[in-house]
């Protein structure tokens, strides 16, 4: 879990829309925390051997972010019905699909 003073740390901004968004971030880390700390290699104190035993805990994690066809699909699908009415909504679908469809292309999943 980051620590408190961390721009990653989970944060309350007030608003009673973001408090759920809040809650779910926070219990995510620390869930992630509890697991963690139960590796072996957690006691090592050797952040290079405890980043490779989460490493191996993560199935494709070490060859680094990768997309399938299915998980395009499911943007595109999850956004069908919903009107983009200001560019903020545009800007999160963008944010969305931008990084799935340039690696699919970038491998050669799809083409344009």
């Amino acid at each position: 879990m980051p620590s408190a003073n961390s721009s990653k740390a989970p944060s309350f901004n007030g608003k009673t829309s973001e408090l759920l968004k809040f809650f779910k971030l926070f219990e995510d880390l620390a869930t992630t925390k509890c697991f963690w700390v139960t590796l072996t290699r957690y006691e090592s104190k050797d952040f290079t051997i405890f980043k490779t035993s989460i490493l191996v805990q993560y199935l494709g994690a070490a060859k680094g972010q990768r997309y399938s066809i299915c998980d395009l699909k499911c943007i595109i699908i999850s956004n069908a019905n919903n009107d983009i009415s200001t560019e903020i909504e545009l800007l999160q679908y963008y944010r969305q699909f931008c990084p799935m469809a340039h690696w699919l292309i970038t491998n050669g999943k799809i083409s344009m």
